[in-house]
């Protein structure tokens, strides 16, 4: 795995030099600020598979640097690990809006940095094979308008979405706030009922489509607190809400669901799409372990089909 290494402090480069290769990742390339990261990145002589991102630098700081590379072709799903000494929740959402993968505290640990790139490595091996077997799929394909390029199970990523980041992001988002000593969030999934018959029905545009209008209806209801959602595949959607005291879902449920039924969302046909949704209620995440984060994903999922 090729990594680009993004810190003012030429001290820091070398100990994440020196701890990466440590831990079995030696190809690290590494730049002394924002400005210069970025030209790396545009000229196209080397394409990275994992950013470390410093969050505190002068000039362009790693938070706009997420951003700026997240717009580049061969960016937009490269692993992006910020990095800081700052548990400050504005910098945590700010990162992660803007298309972070993943936080890693200084000072460093060679533990928790192995453990950070080993999930780097994962995604990157994850997203070729997934690349290599829609490359073998599509060769197959017939022109049927409803013919589909995904799967059910598919964590799809919806654009132009306000705090909508990719699913292990949002466990990863969940783990940091829990490890900063920041109390109160609460997750909850909002699932979409007969999702096997719409899946069948539409073509991958109209799917797609379907999802975004569910996660805009989803994210005007949240618009007043603050948050961060997920697709996390088979028509539910993902919650992490800071608001502090735990409410039931029927409320929320109901604006949701008059939202999606004052939308008009239709077939490519015209048919009607009829979207409802289930919610179940809110739960607090008890641990920092990412593992532990999954069980918590898994439990409100639970909640939401019962």
């Amino acid at each position: 795995m090729k990594i680009l290494a993004v810190d003012d402090e030429p001290h820091i480069l070398e100990l994440l030099t020196m701890m990466a290769a440590r831990a079995g990742f030696t190809d690290v390339s590494t730049a002394l600020s924002g400005e210069i990261a970025l030209g790396m990145l545009n000229t196209g002589d080397a394409v990275f598979d994992c950013l470390l991102l410093d969050i505190s630098m002068p000039g362009m700081d790693g938070i706009e640097l997420c951003n700026l590379a997240r717009r580049l072709p061969g960016y937009s799903k490269t692993p992006i690990i910020m990095l800081t000494a700052m548990t400050d929740k504005d910098y945590i959402d700010s990162a992660f809006s803007v298309g972070a993968t993943d936080y890693a505290n200084k000072p460093f640990d060679i533990v928790e940095l192995h453990s950070r790139l080993q999930m780097a490595e994962e995604l990157v091996a994850g997203r070729q094979t997934a690349i290599s077997g829609k490359t073998k799929t599509n060769g197959s394909h017939s022109d049927d308008i409803h013919s589909q390029d995904l799967d059910l199970s598919e964590e799809i990523e919806i654009e132009a979405i306000k705090n909508f980041i990719k699913y292990n992001a949002l466990g990863n988002y969940l783990t940091q706030l829990s490890s900063s000593g920041i109390a109160g969030s609460q997750v909850l999934a909002i699932k979409i009922d007969q999702i096997e018959a719409i899946f069948a029905r539409a073509s991958s545009e109209e799917f797609i489509y379907v999802l975004t209008e569910a996660a805009e209806a989803i994210s005007v209801v949240f618009s007043n607190e603050g948050y961060m959602m997920a697709y996390a595949g088979n028509g539910t959607f993902m919650v992490v809400s800071t608001k502090a005291p735990l409410e039931t879902s029927v409320g929320l449920e109901i604006e949701i669901q008059n939202l999606l039924d004052q939308r008009n969302i239709e077939y490519d046909s015209g048919d009607s799409v009829d979207i409802d949704i289930s919610i179940g209620d809110p739960l607090r995440a008890s641990t920092s372990k990412t593992q532990c984060i999954r069980k918590t994903f898994d439990r409100a999922i639970a909640r939401a089909e019962k």
